[in-house]
This record gives structure tokens, sequence and C-alpha cells, in this order.
């Protein structure tokens, strides 16, 4: 398995856009924290969502989208606040995979599988970063360790809320042999009235981790 070497980028502004360059010298790693203050554990499901549950509720699949059905599964933001959403595994690309994730190293994130013919995988995947909609949207289909599919996590900037550890989501390809040299961060896009997640926006997408149930 390759291994990569991770660097934590600095934020700045570029016509409104977040991107994030790869060229700022490594910093210590953090162990990323759920919105109970305790460690996320590395490979294990757990639910991803806003900050506030006035923006809406937690990430899932959808095999259906513009009433048609699509393989593979797009990632979306389920409208009501109460819903916790999917279960997603992130996966550090490590060669000994510590147990808990770290912020800024390269990693994959398996969205499970819904029941239905589709064959695809479920890893998360920007087609093409630097495109617009719909091909800069998180769909699924990828491989693990594959460019398309390689994203990181880093603190977010600027917490809505100082007492809960909230996070961004980059997308690296680079990093994991592909192309450009800079990372994009995850914002939501609105489309046709669906919010989903996209390597390019306004506003990088705030979100927490929440721990599954038993």
């Amino acid at each position: 398995m390759k291994r990569f070497f991770n660097m934590k980028p600095s934020l700045f502004y570029v016509s409104f856009i977040f991107i994030i360059t790869s060229s700022i010298a490594s910093a210590a790693e953090d162990a990323v924290k759920d919105a109970t203050g305790k460690k996320v554990l590395n490979n294990v499901p757990y639910h991803i969502g806003p900050v506030t549950t006035a923006k809406g509720g937690g990430f899932k699949l959808t095999d259906t989208m513009n009433n048609k059905k699509i393989c593979p599964f797009d990632v979306v933001q389920d409208p009501s606040a109460s819903n916790l959403g999917d279960k997603f595994t992130f996966t550090l690309i490590n060669e000994k995979r510590p147990p808990y994730l770290l912020t800024t190293h390269n990693l994959g994130i398996d969205s499970g599988s819904l029941k239905g013919p589709c064959e695809k995988s479920t890893f998360w995947t920007i087609p093409d970063a630097e495109a617009k909609a719909p091909d800069n949207l998180i769909t699924t289909g990828g491989r693990f360790e594959e460019d398309i599919t390689c994203f990181q996590l880093v603190e977010y900037p600027k917490p809505t809320n100082p007492k809960v550890h909230s996070y961004m989501l980059q997308h690296c390809p680079y990093y994991c042999g592909g192309a450009p040299n800079i990372c994009f961060n995850v914002s939501i896009y609105v489309d046709k009235g669906v919010r989903r997640l996209a390597s390019r926006g306004t506003h990088p997408f705030e979100f927490v981790f929440h721990k599954v149930s038993k």
C-alpha cells in the first residue's frame, strides 16, 4: 500500500471560494472528537451532521434523484433536523491505521450499502473536483485509496459553538496520486432543492460527529 505524506494547509480566500494549498509545512496532528468530546474511532461508523439543528439533519445515501433510480448512489442531507442520517465509516489511509481518526491525514469515507441491484461501491467520490455541478458533487462508486476518494478532516477555523468540536472536509486528490496540487474545501450545494456536498462553494460545510447508538 502506498503511504502519502500529510501536510496541514492554511486557509485563504480566492474569489470567495476556500481553497487549500498543499505547500504549507506539516503541523502537529490532532485526534478528531465527536459532539460529546470523545475521540472518534478509526474505521468505525458514525453519523455526521451540522452543528445546529436549524441547518437540517444528518447526511445519508439515496438511490433516487429527481424521481429516477440512480447507481452509484448520491450523498444528500436529510431535511429533518431530528434525523441523524446514515452511518459513515471514516478510515485513515495509513499502514499502521491508528485507533483514532486524525486531522490532516488522508482518509476514505464508506457509506455502507443500500439494499438493491446496484453493485457499485459506496465510497464517497468526487469525479472532478475542478468541474462544476454535477461532476464536483459527492457521490459514490470509487475505490479506497484512489485520488477521487481521497479526503482529509480539518478543524473548523471559526466554529459556530466553541464548546463543540466541529470539522470541515477537504477533498485532496493530489495526496493520493491525482491532480491538481491543492485541496478543495467541501461545501453545501443546493441541487434542485436537495442539499448536497460539493468540492467548491462559498463556505466550507461545518459538521460534527455523532456516535452511533447501539
